[in-house]
């Protein structure tokens, strides 16, 4: 599945083509933050399942995280909108 998971990624579609490279890498940002935020997420998790007493010291973390994830996500939004590249 992961082998079917990567050509799909490699290979650009029409879509993904008729965006712009300012797009691409504002949508590839988007991504890192979204990861950023499940990562986060997923180490809190570990955490408190792990008795860890301190596990809320991910939560201003977490914060910051969404507060970039909504920023970009908002960047890229609003390029396509001024732009309209896709």
């Amino acid at each position: 599945m992961k082998d079917e998971e990567s050509s799909l990624r490699a290979t650009p579609t029409s879509e993904q083509s008729a965006i712009c490279s300012t797009a691409r890498q504002l949508l590839d940002a988007f991504g890192e933050a979204v990861h950023r935020v499940v990562v986060l997420h997923d180490q809190q998790f570990l955490a408190i399942v792990g008795g860890d007493s301190d596990a809320n010291r991910f939560d201003i973390l977490i914060h910051d995280a969404l507060e970039c994830k909504q920023s970009t996500k908002y960047a890229y939004l609003n390029h396509l909108d001024t732009h309209g590249c896709a």
